[in-house]
């Protein structure tokens, strides 16, 4: 369908009367594609912005989140329970029809009903969703890709960019030393390591004790 689509082309120096139509697939085979992305977000925007903002226009959105429509002109928020201020949040966030939903722990407050009913929506939603949850059922039911952080390590699976076979641990790797120009060795920065409350405290005892007997003990030691 895209394809079929044409485009109003102006030209420098030229009246406006002189505007050209021309077809998607002439403007992308002329190097035009950035171009045309930058003028179909525009347009899906001012679809979105462009929506009547009348009670049935509302009652009809709310509906299609899970909310009965009486809801839109005969309720207060503070009197919605709080799976039915989620769906209220999610439908706020759907009015302008973005092309990115990032959602917080959208499962908090939802039945069960409720739940398949979200899992749906996302599943025919056209756009991308990110999602930060900690239901691990609903996230695998409908995520194709996974980041997941456990005692501080990020363990990524699912998409084959991140690893070209489905899944991979993200470790960081240490500096290696490097030579520049002049042939001198760079000695890289190790990543000081994060000590306990037990080495912090003998640390600290040792430095003391040094001091006492008039050692000379660097400013940058107390930064352990």
């Amino acid at each position: 369908l895209k394809q079929s689509y044409e485009y109003e082309v102006s030209w420098v120096g030229r009246s406006s009367v002189d505007n050209t139509w021309i077809s998607r697939q002439k403007l992308e085979n002329m190097g035009f594609s950035k171009k045309i992305a930058e003028v179909d977000a525009q347009e899906a925007a001012k679809m979105g912005l462009n929506r009547p903002l009348t009670s049935k226009e509302i009652e009809k959105h709310l509906t299609e989140v899970g909310l009965e429509p009486e809801f839109a002109t005969h309720s207060r928020i503070r009197g919605l329970s709080g799976g039915q201020k989620v769906k209220l949040v999610i439908g706020a966030a759907m009015w302008n029809k973005p092309h990115m939903l990032v959602l917080d722990e959208p499962t908090n407050y939802l039945d069960r009903e409720s739940l398949g009913a979200l899992a749906g929506a996302i599943k025919e939603y056209g756009g991308g969703v990110v999602i930060v949850t900690h239901n691990r059922e609903f996230s695998e039911a409908l995520c194709t890709e996974v980041w997941k952080v456990d005692n501080g390590r990020l363990a990524a699976s699912g998409h084959n960019w991140v690893t070209g076979n489905g899944g991979t641990a993200i470790v960081e790797q240490e500096a290696e030393d490097t030579v520049d120009a002049q042939g001198n060795t760079v000695k890289a920065v190790k990543k000081k390591e994060k000590l306990s409350s037990k080495e912090l405290r003998k640390k600290k005892k040792e430095r003391m004790e040094r001091r006492k007997r008039g050692e000379e003990v660097f400013s940058d030691e107390d930064d352990l």
